[in-house]
C-alpha cells in the first residue's frame, strides 16, 4: 500500500496578514450570524485556526466587534468621499452616490449586511458608534448639496441636512429592496427619483 503523502506545510503569516485574514473572516461571519451572534470560536472555525489565536488578535468580543465595524464605517466613508471628490453637479454626483451603492451590493455583500444590521442594532455600544457614523455620511451629503445650493444649482428651499438623511434613508430601503428583490423594482430608476424628489421639493 504506498505511503500516504504528506500534507504541504502550513504557510506562516505575518502578523499583520493574520490579523486581516482573520478580519476578513470575521465579517463574512458576522454577516451570516448578526452581530449579536458571531463570536471568537466561529471566526477561528472559519479561518482554520486555533480559538486562542483569534483571541491573540481580539482579547474581547467588544474588541471583535470594533474591528468589523471599523471595516465597515471605513469603506463606506471612503466609497462616499470617492464619489463627492469626482466632476459633476449635485444631482449627477448623489445619482452616482447611489449607483456605487447598489453596486456595492454585489461587490461588497458582507458589508452591506452588517451595515444592515448594525442599523437596527439599538443596544451596548455599537448603537452609539452607528449614530456617529450616520452622522459622517449625512454631513458628506449635506455638504454636496449646500455646494450645489450655494452655486445656484439648486433652489433655495433645500434644506441641506433634511435632504442629506433622506438621502441616507433612501439607501437603506434600497439595500433592503437589493436583498428582497421583486418583479418590476428598477433600483436604479429609484435612486434617479429618490435623488429628484429630494432637490426639488419643499422640506420645509
Amino acid at each position: 500500500m504506498p505511503a500516504k503523502a504528506a500534507s504541504p506545510p502550513r504557510r506562516r503569516l505575518s502578523p499583520a496578514a493574520r490579523r486581516a485574514q482573520l478580519l476578513d473572516c470575521a465579517l463574512a461571519v458576522f454577516a451570516e450570524r448578526g452581530l449579536g451572534r458571531a463570536g471568537h470560536a466561529r471566526i477561528a472555525e472559519a479561518a482554520g485556526v486555533s480559538v486562542p489565536t483569534v483571541f491573540h488578535y481580539f482579547p474581547t468580543r467588544e474588541a471583535l466587534v470594533d474591528a468589523v465595524l471599523d471595516q465597515v464605517e471605513e469603506y463606506f466613508i471612503a466609497l462616499a468621499e470617492d464619489v463627492y471628490r469626482g466632476d459633476g453637479g449635485t444631482a449627477q454626483r448623489l445619482v452616482a452616490h447611489g449607483m456605487a451603492f447598489l453596486a456595492a451590493v454585489d461587490s461588497h455583500p458582507h458589508h452591506i449586511r452588517v451595515w444592515l444590521d448594525w442599523s437596527t442594532a439599538i443596544r451596548e455600544h455599537v448603537w452609539p458608534r452607528y449614530l456617529a457614523f450616520q452622522e459622517r455620511l449625512v454631513a458628506l451629503v449635506a455638504q454636496a448639496i449646500e455646494a450645489g445650493r450655494a452655486g445656484g444649482e439648486l433652489p433655495e428651499r433645500v434644506e441641506p441636512a433634511s435632504a442629506a438623511r433622506l438621502f441616507v434613508g433612501n439607501a437603506h430601503m434600497a439595500a433592503v429592496m437589493s436583498f428582497a428583490p421583486k418583479a418590476g423594482i428598477d433600483l436604479p430608476g429609484h435612486v434617479r427619483q429618490a435623488v429628484a424628489t429630494l432637490l426639488a421639493s419643499d422640506q420645509g
